[in-house]
């Protein structure tokens, strides 16, 4: 299950859409994320900036909502 790629997530902060970001990681890959990252909403067209605290994985239930 580790090797699965899937799609990291965050809420865009314009419309609370859960959207998806730029980036597909693996579980472990995304446990080790540090720093800002920045996307294009697909639901607002906004440039938002997302920390791994802001983010899911698409096939894990959001730990923070």
């Amino acid at each position: 299950m580790s090797d699965t790629v899937n799609r990291v997530l965050i809420r865009c902060p314009e419309t609370g859409d859960s959207v998806e970001t730029i980036l597909r990681l693996r579980p472990s890959a995304f446990e080790g994320l540090r720093g800002d990252y920045k996307f294009r909403c697909s639901r607002c067209g906004q440039v938002h900036t997302w920390r791994k605290e802001d983010a899911w994985l698409e096939a894990l239930a959001p730990r923070h909502r």
